[in-house]
């Protein structure tokens, strides 16, 4: 059974920020260091501080950015920059965007806490280096400070249909943020509310959709804290859960970047498994044109090469196979290349796929297609692992809309 809970969220304080988009940031995860340090001269409590913190040269064990993290947040609510609501409640989330067909979209969900032995899917695999992040950050500020990102289905979706209700009522935040997604957050505290949703998502299957990192290291944590605290709020994560069969929920691709290669011929090496096409010089209109292509046509892939685009089609079809595992194994692999410490690297933005090819910091790169929702269920509900990064959720639960606390740092 899924456990749905309410809980008392930390949030900025309204009347301190004129602007919810200056202080929430990306997750961890997508924040570059040219982001970073952009969120740092943005604002002065911009939440990076706290998600994914610089690291100084005279770090030590008892300082360092994840001591730090947990300096900020507890100054920042002296201060009452941030604060605590009194009571519990689900947050009603929404996020207005335009898909890569530039089609409208409106997702709506809600945070809350489900318990860590609730039943629940994974779908990618996860690496030891983000993990040991994220537990040493817990363990300096004992809170979830990032939402997974957790899918389900409840039969009837009244659940999620009547979240729209709350549209009529005033938010506690309500923003744009520079990808132009507008992020909109309503607290609901009505203890009815919160049995409702307990009671009717109680059977639904979950399916972490991002996240698999930051679950991982709260059950790893749960379980050091259990050893020496027993029971407590780290026996749940905050969760943004969202039906998948309401909802127009949006995966985008996971681009590859190859930073080095043992193989030195790119094109005999990928066209031993693919049929090469040149497209011409990589432009901006022709590989944001490919890439817009690949959501009509996902067999295809594109390879980034010598200021070209080449489109690849496999030479054996595989239709029960993802796309980042056709790629893996038909052109990563024979790279040599399979995960980060071997030169690879992620991004949902072809153009930087491109850039970097071409200002020489990468050998090649790789344009992947997108995967359907239901594929990703499918596999997950059959016991299969995707590789890490194979799917990108868009658009990102905005940090610091809302922060569970498990105890004091």
């Amino acid at each position: 059974m899924a456990t749905v809970s309410p809980f008392p969220g930390v949030s900025y304080e309204s009347a301190r920020v004129p602007e919810m988009a200056d202080v929430t940031c990306p997750p961890y995860d997508v924040i570059s260091d040219a982001d970073r340090d952009a969120l740092y001269d943005r604002h002065p409590y911009n939440f990076v501080r706290i998600v994914s913190g610089r690291s100084e040269g005279g770090d030590t064990s008892d300082d360092n950015k994840y001591t730090r993290a947990c300096a900020f947040f507890r100054s920042w609510l002296w201060e009452g920059m941030l604060h605590e609501d009194e009571s519990p409640a689900l947050y009603v989330y929404r996020q207005a965007f335009h898909d890569p067909t530039g089609s409208m979209r409106r997702v709506w969900g809600m945070f809350g806490a489900i318990g860590l032995d609730d039943p629940i899917l994974a779908h990618e695999k996860t690496m030891a280096g983000p993990k040991a992040d994220r537990l040493a950050l817990m363990r300096a500020l004992p809170a979830n400070v990032e939402p997974i990102y957790a899918l389900y289905r409840e039969g009837s979706g009244s659940i999620s249909h009547n979240l729209s209700n709350y549209a009529d009522t005033a938010p506690v935040a309500d923003f744009t943020d520079d990808a132009d997604v507008r992020h909109t957050v309503w607290a609901v505290h009505d203890p009815a509310f919160h049995e409702k949703v307990a009671s009717a998502l109680a059977p639904c299957p979950l399916l972490i959709a991002d996240g698999h990192h930051r679950f991982e290291t709260a059950k790893h944590y749960r379980d050091e804290r259990r050893a020496a605290d027993g029971p407590g709020p780290w026996d749940s994560i905050m969760v943004l859960l969202v039906d998948a069969g309401v909802q127009p929920v949006c995966i985008l691709p996971y681009h590859r970047i190859v930073r080095r290669s043992s193989r030195a011929n790119v094109r005999d090496v990928v066209g031993e498994r693919f049929d090469p096409t040149d497209l011409g010089e990589a432009t901006d209109d022709v590989v944001r044109g490919f890439v817009r292509s690949l959501w009509d046509e996902p067999t295809s892939f594109g390879l980034l090469d010598g200021g070209h685009l080449l489109r690849m089609a496999p030479k054996k079809e595989a239709p029960d196979e993802i796309p980042a595992g056709v790629l893996a194994t038909g052109a990563l692999a024979p790279l040599g290349v399979g995960s980060v410490e071997e030169g690879l690297s992620f991004t949902p933005d072809e153009l930087l796929v491109r850039d970097e090819v071409a200002s020489g910091a990468a050998v090649c790169g790789f344009l992947i297609p997108p995967v359907e929702v239901e594929r990703v269920w499918e596999l997950a509900a059959g016991g299969g692992k995707m590789p890490e990064k194979s799917t990108y959720f868009f658009p990102k639960p905005r940090s610091g809309v809302a922060v569970r606390r498990l105890g004091p740092c």
